[in-house]
């Protein structure tokens, strides 16, 4: 049996602060060059209108020939895109407490950084910079394995690691 070897690629160091703007793009409602941000996952995500079974005809095909059918393919993005706000879901529960207590307060409920920081009990703007950051590195790390687990087409999201 042959053993399997780790690419040393696989740990090199990270680049922090590329790795924790990228974070923070993907959760502010800027426009991300490759994939979506968190606030646009949601909103594919989200079941808007009746979603109604493809019709088929007795063959399997769609019942109105040569036409596809848009109601099944909106279903599909729908699901991906929901599986893809899983998959972030699981990435923050992933993270210490303080920096799940982060992500969740600063960046999916979008409170102001003075209001998290009072709840959490942060005092320094230096402190709370270094747990931002450790939120935003953790996350990323834990997006790794959260898409693989849940299976996510990797275009959907933009590159939130890099390495130096």
């Amino acid at each position: 049996m042959q053993q399997q070897t780790i690419d040393d690629k696989e740990f090199r160091p990270i680049d922090r602060e590329a790795t924790v703007q990228a974070v923070k793009s993907f959760f502010s409602e800027q426009e991300c060059d490759y994939g979506y941000n968190y606030q646009e996952l949601k909103r594919l995500s989200g079941a808007w209108g009746e979603l109604k079974s493809p019709s088929l005809n007795t063959t399997g095909g769609s019942a109105i020939s040569g036409v596809e059918n848009t109601v099944e393919r909106r279903f599909i993005k729908h699901t991906e895109c929901l599986k893809a706000i899983q998959a972030v879901e699981y990435a923050i529960h992933g993270c210490d407490r303080v920096s799940r207590e982060i992500l969740m307060k600063r960046y999916i409920e979008q409170r102001p950084v003075k209001i998290v920081r009072d709840i959490l009990q942060i005092a320094g703007n230096a402190t709370w910079h270094r747990l931002d950051q450790r939120a935003c590195c953790q996350f990323a790390e834990c997006m790794e394995a959260a898409t693989i687990l849940y299976r996510t087409d990797q275009r959907l999201f933009p590159q939130l690691q890099f390495y130096l």
